[in-house]
C-alpha cells in the first residue's frame, strides 16, 4: 500500500508539471503541445483525487481536486451553440469536413459515409491521386475541385452546388495549398476556405501553422460575404492559437458547447483530440453539428447544418 501511494504521489506530480505547462501555452511552442490534452488532465487528477483520498492523503487530494477543477473550466463556462437559429430565415445548407488519410487502405468505409452524407459542401484534406479516381465517380457532387499531392497534404473540395471562383491560396508561404471559393448555396452566395495546416512538433512547423492561420483569419475579417472555413486545423478548442483565429478572423466554432466530441484518434481516449473543425462568421447560424462516424482514417469528418440569415 506504501508503494501505491507513492505512485499515487507520482502521478500527482507529472500531472501537476503538465498543467503547468499547459498553463504557460500562451508563450507558444513546446509549452501550447501541453494544452490540448486537458480532457485527459481532468479525468487523470479527478481518478487521483479519488484513490488519495481513499489513501487518506488529505493534502494531494486537495491539490488533485484544485487541479481538475482549472482543467474543467472550459467545459463549465458559459457557453453557445453560434447564432440562435430563429434569428435565420435563409436557406438551409449542409456543409462536412474530413480527412481521409493519405495512406488510408479501407476506402470503403468512407465511400459508405459519403453515400448517406447530406452535405452539400465537402472540404476534403489528404487527397492523392489514388484517391482522385474515387471521387470522380461522385456522381452526386457534380461540381468538384482537386489539388492532389503524394504526401499529406493535397485536397479537394465537393459541392452539389455551383463552385465560383476556386483558387489556390498560400497562406503560409510554405507551398502548402489551401482552396479558397464561393459557392451558391441555394441563392445565397457563401465563401469558403478549405485548408489543412502543418502539425505542430517542431517550432519551424508550429511557425508555419501559424502563419497558415493567421492568413486564414485575414481572408475571413475580410470576407465581403458569409465565410465557412473548414479543415484539419491541427490544434484543439484549448490552445490559445485557437482563441486567436476565432478573434481575429470574426468566426465561431460551430461545436461549441457541444460537449468533448474528439475527430482524431477518437478511438484512443488518452491522445484523443478535437482538431477538425469548421467555423463560421456571423452571418450564418448553426442548426445541427456533429463528430461523424469512424471511416477508415485516422480522423472522424465534422458535419453542420447551416443557414443564412
Amino acid at each position: 500500500m506504501r508503494i501505491l501511494s507513492t505512485v499515487l504521489l507520482w502521478m500527482l506530480g507529472g500531472v501537476a508539471i503538465a498543467t503547468a505547462l499547459a498553463f504557460a501555452a500562451p508563450f507558444g511552442w513546446p509549452f501550447e503541445l501541453f494544452s490540448h490534452f486537458r480532457v485527459q488532465y481532468l479525468a487523470i487528477a479527478l481518478a487521483l483525487a479519488v484513490l488519495l483520498a481513499w489513501r487518506r492523503r488529505a493534502v494531494p487530494a486537495v491539490l488533485a481536486l484544485v487541479i481538475a477543477a482549472w482543467h474543467a473550466l472550459p467545459s463549465v463556462a458559459p457557453s453557445y451553440a453560434a447564432a440562435q437559429v430563429a434569428d435565420c430565415t435563409g436557406p438551409a445548407f449542409n456543409v462536412a469536413t474530413v480527412n481521409v488519410h493519405y495512406s488510408n487502405t479501407r476506402p470503403a468505409a468512407f465511400r459508405t459515409w459519403l453515400a448517406t452524407l447530406p452535405a452539400d459542401l465537402l472540404v476534403i484534406q489528404e487527397v492523392t491521386p489514388q484517391w482522385v479516381a474515387m471521387l470522380e465517380a461522385q456522381s452526386a457532387y457534380p461540381y468538384r475541385h482537386t489539388l492532389a499531392r503524394e504526401d499529406a497534404y493535397g485536397l479537394a473540395v465537393l459541392s452539389r452546388w455551383p463552385l465560383e471562383s476556386v483558387t489556390p491560396v498560400d497562406l503560409a508561404g510554405d507551398g502548402l495549398p489551401s482552396l479558397a471559393g464561393v459557392v451558391d448555396a441555394g441563392g445565397q452566395r457563401i465563401r469558403f476556405l478549405g485548408l489543412h495546416t502543418h502539425w505542430p512538433m517542431t517550432p519551424g512547423l508550429a511557425a508555419a501553422r501559424d502563419q497558415a492561420l493567421q492568413g486564414a483569419a485575414q481572408l475571413a475579417s475580410a470576407a465581403d460575404l458569409p465565410m465557412v472555413l473548414l479543415g484539419d486545423l491541427n490544434l484543439t478548442p484549448d490552445s490559445p492559437a485557437f482563441d486567436r483565429l476565432l478573434e481575429e478572423a470574426g468566426l465561431q466554432d460551430v461545436m461549441r458547447g457541444r460537449g468533448w466530441h474528439p475527430t482524431w484518434l477518437a478511438g484512443f481516449w488518452p491522445l484523443a483530440l478535437r482538431i477538425d473543425h469548421i467555423l463560421v462568421s456571423p452571418g450564418l447560424c448553426v442548426e445541427h453539428a456533429e463528430v461523424g462516424p469512424p471511416i477508415g482514417s485516422d480522423h472522424r469528418p465534422v458535419v453542420a447544418r447551416l443557414r443564412g440569415i
